[in-house]
């Protein structure tokens, strides 16, 4: 019920929700409970109206937020973490959408009323972020070669 709340919202206001600070930020808890999976690293897909959260890397190109997990680290936590550091969100991770060649993994995450506000904190890996609308996916530098059509593919899969 709450879901189908927050997508009706607009962005703005799902953007201005909680956490205001950016000083000296420690990543909320991990949601996940469970056997969590094992990854080098991970990440979350999160699509809210038609447009998909990336990040833009300070090393060229937009991906969707993720990046390496800690030693002992679910990938689950891992693309929990990662998303909040890059992108201040507290999402919660669920269903494995896809395993890359690197070994990454998506989850389809969930934005949700108290998932707080977009942010970008003392960062050294993202310059930027933005809800890049699907129909543009093709318009875009992605950061690995192939990765739009992948995306493309996970989120018609998901219809």
């Amino acid at each position: 019920m709450l879901l189908a709340v927050v997508r009706l919202l607009p962005l703005w206001i799902l953007l201005t929700l909680g956490q205001a600070c950016a000083g000296d930020r420690q990543a909320p808890a991990c949601p996940f409970e469970g056997d969590g999976d094992s990854a080098p690293s991970a990440g979350c897909l999160v699509v809210v109206h038609g447009r998909m959260l990336v990040v833009e890397s300070i090393y060229g190109g937009v991906t969707p937020p993720g990046g390496k997990a800690a030693m002992g680290e679910s990938a689950q936590c891992a693309a929990h973490r990662e998303t909040w550091e890059e992108t201040g969100l507290d999402l919660h991770p669920g269903e494995l959408l896809a395993v890359f060649d690197t070994g990454f993994h998506l989850y389809h995450c969930e934005i949700h009323a108290g998932s707080g506000m977009v942010e970008l904190g003392p960062l050294k890996e993202v310059k930027d972020w933005y809800w890049l609308p699907v129909e543009d996916f093709d318009k875009v530098q992605w950061r690995f070669e192939g990765q739009g059509q992948k995306l493309q593919r996970i989120l018609m899969a998901q219809e």
